[in-house]
Formats: C-alpha cells, sequence, structure tokens
C-alpha cells in the first residue's frame, strides 16, 4: 500500500478540521490574507544586512516591531522569538543564573509546565485555591526571588498583580500573557505593564489570532537591554535564542496586528460576551460548568466541572461529533469568535453539548454549523 503524500494528509486535515467547532482554547484560526502572506516567498528567506535583496523583508520585521508597540502601548518590542516557550526561556536566562529559584503557578493548578530542572533553575510554587492564587497568602511569603513568572495555561480571571508586585516590591515580574493575548491587545482584561510586570511574553495564535510564534513587550530600557542578548541576532557576542526569527511568520503576525489595532476591541469585547452565555447555556442545561458563583469566566476559556475520567471521555464523544475541546474539559471560543460567531451560535453550540452529554448523536448539525462559518 502506498503511503500518502504530505499534500494529501494536509489536505485531509484541513477537511477535518475544518468541518467541526473548533473550540480549543489555544487555537485560533488566521485570516486569509495572513495566511497567504506565511506561504509567501518570506519563507525561504532572511532579514538581514548581511544578505543581498533583504530591503523589504528587514522593512517588514521594523514595521512589525512598531506595530507591537503601538498594540499593546509598550516602549520596546521583540517579535523575534519563535514561540511562547522561546520568550519564557529569554526571560529566565535574562534575569536568573544557575540555581536560582523561581516562582510561578504551578501546573497541578493550570500552571505552564516548564521543565525548571532541565535548566538548572529551582521552581516555587505560588499559593494556590483551584486556578487562583490565593492573595491572601502571598503575604506568608518569607523569601526573594529573582524573577516570579506568572505562566497560566487555565485561566479565566485576571491575576492579582498588583498584589504581587506590592509583596515583592524589587522582584523582576514577568506575566506570560500566552492565552489572553488577544484580549489585552483589545482592552478587554488587565494590563500587565501597568499593574506592576517589568514584561510582558506570550505565545501569538491563541486568543490573539496570528501565526504560532512569540512576543515580548515592555517599558523598562534595562529589561529590554537583558533580554535583546538572547532574541537578536549577535555576531560579536555570538548567538542566543534566535538566529532566524521566520520572515513570514512575522509578516503574517504584522498583518494580524493591523487587523487588531484596527478591530481587536470589538473582537475582544464579543470573545467574553461568547464565553459568559455558552457558561450560563450549558448551566442552564445541566452541563456542569465551574465558577457560575464569579460570573464563569473573564476570558475565552470556560470549565466543565468534570473529574479527570469523565473529562477524557466527554471529549473524545465531543470529538465523534465533530466538536473539538480539550482532554481536561476547557472550551476556549477565540476561534468561534474570530469566524463571525455570536451568541445565537452559542446556544446552539451548547444544545449540541448538552446533547452529547445525555448521549445523543449531533454530529451531523455541528458540521452544518462550522461549514456555515469556514466555508
Amino acid at each position: 500500500m502506498e503511503e500518502e503524500k504530505i499534500k494529501e494528509l494536509v489536505r485531509r486535515h484541513e477537511e477535518y478540521k475544518l468541518s467541526g467547532i473548533n473550540l480549543i482554547a489555544s487555537e485560533n484560526k488566521i485570516s486569509s490574507a495572513a495566511l497567504d502572506v506565511l506561504a509567501s516567498d518570506l519563507a525561504g528567506r532572511y532579514d538581514d544586512e548581511w544578505y543581498g535583496g533583504s530591503k523589504y523583508a528587514a522593512e517588514i520585521c521594523s514595521r512589525a516591531e512598531e506595530l507591537a508597540k503601538k498594540l499593546f502601548n509598550a516602549k520596546y518590542a521583540f517579535v523575534t522569538p519563535l514561540s511562547g516557550n522561546m520568550c519564557d526561556l529569554a526571560a529566565i536566562f535574562s534575569f536568573t543564573k544557575t540555581g536560582d529559584e523561581i516562582a510561578g503557578i504551578p501546573k497541578q493548578h493550570g500552571g505552564y509546565p516548564f521543565g525548571y530542572e532541565k535548566f538548572e533553575r529551582k521552581f516555587y510554587p505560588l499559593p494556590m485555591n483551584e486556578y487562583f492564587i490565593a492573595e491572601e497568602k502571598l503575604q506568608e511569603i518569607d523569601k526573594d526571588f529573582p524573577l516570579i513568572l506568572i505562566a497560566s495555561s487555565v485561566i479565566f480571571f485576571p491575576h492579582p498583580l498588583k498584589s504581587i508586585a506590592e509583596k515583592f516590591n524589587n522582584v523582576m515580574l514577568v506575566y506570560d500573557a500566552s492565552h489572553v493575548l488577544g484580549l489585552i491587545a483589545g482592552k478587554k482584561f488587565q494590563q500587565p505593564l501597568k499593574e506592576g510586570c517589568q514584561v510582558m511574553i506570550g505565545s501569538t495564535h491563541k486568543s490573539f489570532p496570528g501565526p504560532q510564534g512569540g512576543i515580548v513587550v515592555t517599558d523598562s530600557k534595562e529589561a529590554a537591554e537583558k533580554m535583546a542578548e538572547y532574541l537578536l541576532f549577535d555576531y560579536e557576542k555570538g548567538i542566543g535564542l534566535i538566529d532566524n526569527p521566520h520572515v513570514h511568520r512575522i509578516a503574517c503576525m504584522g498583518m494580524v496586528m493591523e487587523e487588531m489595532i484596527e478591530y481587536g476591541r470589538e473582537y475582544a469585547e464579543q470573545i467574553v460576551k461568547n464565553a459568559k452565555f455558552l457558561a450560563k447555556c450549558l448551566d442552564d442545561l445541566d452541563v456542569p460548568v465551574k465558577y457560575a458563583e464569579k460570573g464563569y469566566t473573564e476570558s475565552h476559556q470556560i470549565l466543565l466541572d468534570l473529574d479527570g475520567n469523565e473529562a477524557m471521555k466527554f471529549y473524545k464523544k465531543l470529538e465523534e461529533n465533530k466538536i473539538f475541546i480539550d482532554c481536561i474539559g476547557r472550551i476556549g471560543v477565540a476561534e468561534a469568535t474570530y469566524i463571525g460567531m455570536k451568541e445565537q451560535e452559542m446556544e446552539e453550540i451548547a444544545q449540541m453539548i448538552a446533547d452529547v452529554y445525555r448521549g445523543k448523536d449531533v454530529k451531523e448539525k455541528a458540521v452544518k454549523m462550522a461549514m456555515r462559518f469556514y466555508l
């Protein structure tokens, strides 16, 4: 039997993924115009003055930097990181040394599961109540840290950044905005640089509807200079974390930032409306949803109130019905919002999820809805 070619597998992926309702909290759809740029001639090019013909590639990267500063109201920006994880590494290498202890959100409570020990750093878990930093217990911590990295994969509400900054007033406080970057860009979530954080980092493909990659913004000249050593090409001192930043990705991200400057507030507002409305509809249909007493969410994420085994079984059952969530029962509405879905669609989706929860088949309905928005 002849193996399938990659092109055919890509076609099958698109046919499968885009004929379902994507509620993965860590994914989004890129606009057609931005996708065209991602697949442009830039995909095999450099942007450095070392190479002839790089004039416009360099201009694109410079323009993207300026757009990032404008979008996030920051004095300094780096668009070179290839991922959010690369941004985390840049912060860790810039502000800590071997053996240092870094405070953050533990992975058991939704924190980003970074392998600190692999890089000869120690991790200190901040006190938590489920997925929320226990603000009242911060005062009990009797030690200092060179770096506090606030990084959450499961995030429904803003973190108490001001309280952390006041308690640890000499610390380098870095906020990993990966999941909520689109909401922050749309001024519909907390604004870390105004709440005590010196640096905001993040990936660019979750609530922010861009290509996979990373971004760093800061108002601190000192922080920017330290991070530049790892994020910018440096022939004299040697390359840090970035050699080729992938110009096609930066161009794509730049186009998305232009979109967000123009439409980002409306998009972010609709995300939160959709998330809250979907959660309320599910709750009304007796599908268990967490944090009703708090209004369910202030982000693009909601969480089903299921134990680990139940969540695993249910996410598989939903996948069979062409509704995609993740294995812990976390639902995200950023992509659904970006492709144009509003409260009416959230109500329909809630009914489909509730029907699957009760053992019914909704695959045909889900495919019909998806095809209305993806085609």
